[in-house]
C-alpha cells in the first residue's frame, strides 16, 4: 500500500474513510498528527494481507471491518465475522501469524493462517 497514496486519502475523507475500514475500537489506537496516515497504511496492508489468505479479498459476505489489525508491536491480525467463519472452513484456528513493514514508501503485510 503507497503510504502517500493514503494521506492524500485520509486527507480528502478524514474520519469518514477510516469508519469505512475499522471499527471504532481499532480506529481509537491510531495515532493522531503526521504518523496516522502511515499507521492507516500499515493497517489496510494487514487488511489485504488476511483477505489474500482467506482466498475471498473483499468478497463473499467479508468485510474490511471483519479484519482487526493491532499494530502493536508485535503485529496482530485478528479475523471477526465472515473473514473468520472462512478461515475456519480452510482449516484455520481463527490465529494467524503476521508481518507488516514499510519498504521505502510502501506499506507491506503479510498474514499466514495458523491451524
Amino acid at each position: 500500500m503507497e503510504t502517500a497514496r493514503v494521506a492524500r486519502s485520509l486527507q480528502r475523507w478524514g474520519d469518514r474513510l477510516v469508519g469505512k475500514l475499522m471499527t471504532p475500537e481499532e480506529a481509537a489506537l491510531l495515532p493522531t498528527g503526521p504518523d496516522r496516515a502511515r499507521a492507516l497504511a500499515l493497517a489496510i496492508a494487514g487488511k489485504e494481507a488476511a483477505s489474500k489468505a482467506i482466498g475471498t479479498g473483499w468478497s463473499r459476505g467479508v468485510r474490511w471491518r471483519d479484519v482487526v489489525v493491532n499494530l502493536g508491536p508485535p503485529p496482530s491480525v485478528d479475523l471477526h465475522g465472515r473473514a473468520a467463519d472462512v478461515a475456519r472452513s480452510l482449516g484455520g484456528s481463527g490465529r494467524t501469524r503476521t508481518s507488516l513493514e514499510f519498504r521505502g514508501p510502501l506499506a507491506v503485510g503479510q498474514v499466514q493462517l495458523l491451524s
